[in-house]
């Protein structure tokens, strides 16, 4: 018993050893912000789906923190209603939604429900989102982990996390397990030093947990380069994601309890970071009007993000002025003259002000608290961060929305496609010959002509079986002429709700059977011509060619499917003319 306790009481020495030459530092205690702004956190996850908590218990936590809003973003295709704002614990609690896609995760904000699930193409999703009047956000877009990493680039997002604490601590795993993923490529030296951060990290969490996140967040340059490049063409807001679960992930889904563990907290991660808003009036404590104030500055970019694990509270602004007048963050500002850019902020002295033009340092190692600097009146994308340079490791504190300078050019117009040089009807408005259906086993689907002046439409009705995804699928499908490839299928629809359906290409001699390439369309209740281009196809699941062979292409479909459409749904589609085309 005395050796036991002896050895024990060793262990718990060194134990305190260790944790004392890694404790982080405390977080630093600065003096009451006078900027106007409001403090939040957006990404949130509650126990509807992998979180830990019901709502009431994190907004309990945040007020507990000192936030004033939070947004909830638990996983979903978009089709539950989302709650309606309302205050808890005098936090106001604002109700969004995280999509998966083929792409990678997107956080949609202040948008009803769809009536259709959202799924499938990134680019898909991001188009919906728009037209249902949301705001998206590329969530944790460098993830290391490929399923939940941003990768549709060219799609029209509205905001992107540049900080993500979830995305931080899988890149240090990352690190720490390289040698075992990748011996060949893994570097020992950086190896070794990230098993020792998560160790330590393990180690001190108890004690300081949102100083000891807050250390382990890292800064992507080549993501911010990314975002920079982007910022030049049009507005991208910033913002940081909490991503909180209260679970950590032991094995791959937070959402399997049995290797999971409940760290770190709510109330910790709320300590860690915060989005602060810059409203365009005061919140005036009804729900319903300060989520409008909240939500168009987070729309227009007007916030700017803290680490609050490093320093607290934070204070900052950025202002810009020329001949035009003077702006805020997330503004645009007309080219004239020179500009000067403005920064305040309480940044300890140790700090390190940084200010630039997208990917290129304007000015750098300011460590006043309240200074200007000089810029050409070019157009340009200006923005701050503000590092904590006086610690052992250091780390962003603020990180700023940019000002955008722009010219009085008219924006690049999208490259246009050559028009038809020839084509061939394939429902000419007359017979539905060489037209038939296919569905599986426990669905329905049925195609007839229905008459309208001067001809008639192709008329689609389906019905797939209710329960859960097992294959229900449904489609129109017309086997495409031999000879001659076509280059694009051009046609005009309308159904009884608004849906996504897939159009798809399926390989006939010569290819495998069963593959299949595809391009979902958006049809709305009023008919609408649509064109799909078949070198923007994407392959339907596993496939041995990237890009279909058109020669060797036999059947087209029109399909209705788990990935766009409720289970149980029914409904009817309408075809009113259709045509191969090439160029």
């Amino acid at each position: 018993m005395k050796k036991f306790l002896l050895v024990t009481a060793a262990i718990v020495a060194a134990v305190a050893v260790l944790v004392g030459v890694t404790l982080p530092p405390r977080r630093l205690a600065l003096a009451a912000p006078t900027d106007g702004t409001i403090p939040g956190i957006v990404h949130v996850h509650t126990n509807r789906s992998d979180g830990l908590s019901p709502p009431d218990e994190i907004a309990a936590a945040a007020a507990r923190a000192g936030l004033k809003f939070v947004v909830f973003t638990d996983h979903g295709d978009a089709t539950r209603r989302p709650d309606p704002p309302v205050y808890r614990s005098g936090v106001l609690c604002l109700d969004g939604v995280e999509i998966s896609t083929t792409g990678g995760h997107y956080v949609a904000l202040d948008m009803p429900a769809s009536p259709y699930p959202l799924h499938g193409e990134a680019r898909d999703v991001v188009e919906d989102v728009r037209r249902l009047g949301g705001f998206g956000i590329a969530a944790h877009p460098d993830s290391p982990k490929p399923q939940l990493r941003w990768q549709e680039w060219t799609a029209p997002f509205d905001g992107i996390e540049l900080l993500n604490p979830d995305t931080s601590w899988r890149l240090w795993t990352q690190q720490a397990t390289a040698a075992i993923r990748s011996p060949k490529s893994s570097t020992p030296g950086s190896t070794w030093h990230a098993r020792r951060r998560l160790a330590a990290a393990l180690l001190d969490y108890p004690f300081r947990p949102a100083e000891t996140i807050a250390g382990l967040i890292q800064a992507s340059d080549a993501l911010a380069y990314r975002w920079a490049a982007l910022a030049t063409r049009r507005r991208v807001v910033t913002l940081a994601g909490i991503d909180a679960h209260a679970r950590l992930d032991l094995r791959d889904d937070p959402s399997n309890s049995r290797y999971a563990l409940p760290l770190p907290g709510y109330e910790p991660s709320f300590r860690v970071m915060s989005i602060h808003v810059r409203p365009d009036r005061a919140l005036s404590g009804i729900a319903s009007v300060d989520a409008a104030i909240v939500m168009r500055a987070i729309r227009g970019g007007h916030s700017y993000t803290a680490i609050d694990g490093i320093a607290t509270p934070a204070s900052f602004a950025l202002t810009a002025t020329n001949e035009h007048g003077t702006v805020h963050e997330g503004d645009e500002l007309g080219a004239g003259g020179p500009v000067r850019l403005r920064v305040r902020s309480n940044a300890p002295p140790g700090f390190t002000t940084k200010v630039w033009n997208g990917a290129t340092e304007l000015s750098g190692d300011h460590h006043e608290q309240d200074f200007t600097v000089p810029a050409s009146g070019e157009p340009a994308v200006y923005w701050v961060e503000i590092l904590s340079t006086d610690r052992p490791s250091p780390v962003v504190w603020i990180r700023s929305n940019a000002i955008y300078v722009r010219g009085s050019e008219p924006p690049a117009r999208p490259p246009t496609r050559s028009p038809a040089a020839a084509s061939l009807p394939i429902f000419d408005g007359r017979s539905a010959a060489g037209w038939r259906v296919e569905h599986d086993p426990t669905s329905l689907a049925a195609v007839e002509t229905a008459p309208t002046v001067g001809g008639a439409e192709l008329r689609f009705r389906y019905g797939l079986s209710g329960g859960a995804s097992v294959g229900q699928v449904a489609a129109l499908a017309f086997d495409t002429p031999r000879g001659t490839p076509y280059d694009r299928l051009t046609f005009s629809i309308r159904a009884e709700h608004p849906m996504r359906i897939s159009v798809q290409l399926r390989g006939g001699e010569g290819q495998p059977a069963g593959d299949r390439w595809q391009r979902a369309v958006y049809v709305d209740t009023v008919e609408q011509q649509r064109t799909v281009y078949f070198d923007d196809l994407t392959p339907v699941g596993e496939t041995h060619a990237s890009t279909p062979a058109l020669e060797s292409i036999r059947s087209l479909l029109f399909v209705v499917d788990a990935t766009h459409t409720k289970m149980g749904d029914s409904g009817r589609i309408w075809i009113k003319r259709a045509e191969l085309q090439r160029q």
